[in-house]
């Protein structure tokens, strides 16, 4: 990967997080109103912390010389199907290849410790987030959905 894709892949990130993030926040309103307090309280939680890391997507890439004109094709927000069903909600954002692929942009970085250090800390975050959303899907095959859905109140 050329220095040039790297850039346009962590950029692309950072539209990715802001798009996740737009998601997040409508799936824990919509399981708040429902009930769901438990799940609604980690979709925000999710939620915050992906605006925060494409926040520091951005800010390192103006860091890197990156103007904003630069951006704009980059950083157009990734739009993400909404789902009302909590299984599909953590089913569609259940992506065990994101760590590859951030493990792959890490490397392309190799000469750059400071973005290296930034995706390796987003590469941990990644891991578990989906070691929750593993955990939940879990919980609705041993306990069947009506009672995942109750233990989320």
């Amino acid at each position: 990967m050329t220095k040039e894709e790297a850039l346009k892949q962590f950029a692309y990130m950072g539209a990715v997080w802001f798009g996740n993030s737009k998601q997040h926040f409508a799936f824990s309103a919509y399981d708040r109103f429902n009930g769901w307090n438990k799940l609604a309280d980690k979709w925000k939680e999710e939620a915050e912390e992906e605006w925060d890391e494409a926040e520091e997507v951005l800010n390192r890439l103006v860091e890197l010389g990156c103007k904003p004109a630069d951006l704009q094709e980059a950083m157009k927000t990734v739009e993400y199907p909404f789902y009302d069903d909590p299984k599909q909600q953590i089913e569609s954002d259940y992506q065990p290849k994101a760590v590859e692929e951030m493990s792959k942009l890490a490397e392309a970085f190799a000469d750059d410790y400071i973005t290296q250090k930034l995706i390796y800390k987003w590469i941990d975050g990644e891991k578990a987030h989906m070691d929750w959303e593993r955990q939940y899907l879990n919980y609705i095959d041993k306990l069947g959905y009506e009672n995942f859905l109750i233990e989320m109140m």
